[in-house]
């Protein structure tokens, strides 16, 4: 599966110049099983994480915990896994895999079959607004574009516009990433931006409009662009997730 998984990517990516790529890991983990999968993770697994960050096996890590406000919501928790280039990620896939030589714990030993479903979606990262100290919480906003190039463009005012205004809206991180795979005909997105903060009450006042709505008369005025006609739908959706624990830059 590893090898089908990699050859596919290479040959989505192979018109692509060098980047930044980074998959997003939905997992479904039971209530009862959701305090150990979290030590596990947050005690054990971030440390071998961390050691390929400082190995360069990977660019960074992280474990998300999500907020469920639907019963048929598919995921409670997403690992973020990125990398420098496709080539780094085709190279150290398996990297999670090294827990006896970090931790001297053999991998059989310390993983659980706690998913209860499973997804990997990879992306190109396009833009970003790097972090200047660590954050707490993300929102992930994730849109179908029916021309992804205009929708780049539209996102790189809206770039300027965040930094000129993070001090309102409490923004300490952003990003955008176009989907490499998997895509289909009929997918729902393939766009999607990531907008991190140091609290909660952040991250929701923005979520929610409360920040625009309190502080307009703070913000530089808003980019000229047509985000509806861009995304003719809006965001088909928004989840906003608690970071648990994650890498520190190499």
């Amino acid at each position: 599966m590893k090898l089908k998984i990699t050859l596919l990517l290479t040959i989505l990516i192979s018109n692509f110049s060098i980047s930044q790529v980074f998959f997003l890991h939905g997992v479904k983990i039971s209530d009862e099983n959701r305090e150990l999968f979290e030590k596990i993770e947050t005690k054990y697994m971030s440390k071998v994480a961390q050691d390929a960050v400082d190995k360069d096996l990977i660019r960074g890590w992280a474990l998300l915990k999500l907020e469920v406000n639907e019963a048929s919501q598919r995921y409670n928790y997403i690992f973020v896994n990125a990398f420098e280039s496709v080539e780094q990620m085709n190279k150290n896939f398996n990297w999670w895999a090294n827990t006896e030589q970090v931790l001297g714990i053999e991998s059989d030993v310390l993983f659980r079959d706690f998913f209860e479903d499973s997804g990997r979606y990879y992306y190109k990262q396009e833009m970003e607004i790097e972090t200047k100290s660590p954050s707490k919480y993300v929102a992930f906003y994730f849109g179908h574009a029916k021309d992804v190039n205009a929708y780049l463009n539209m996102d790189k005012a809206w770039m300027g516009w965040h930094r000129k205004n993070v001090n309102t809206t409490k923004l300490n991180g952003w990003g955008v990433g176009t989907k490499i795979y998997p895509t289909n005909r009929n997918q729902t997105t393939n766009v999607m931006s990531w907008h991190l903060f140091k609290n909660r009450d952040d991250v929701m006042n923005y979520v929610t409009g409360q920040v625009f709505m309190k502080s307009a008369k703070s913000f530089t005025p808003f980019p000229k662009v047509n985000d509806t006609q861009t995304l003719s739908n809006g965001w088909e959706n928004i989840v906003v997730g608690e970071i648990l624990s994650a890498t520190t830059p190499n």
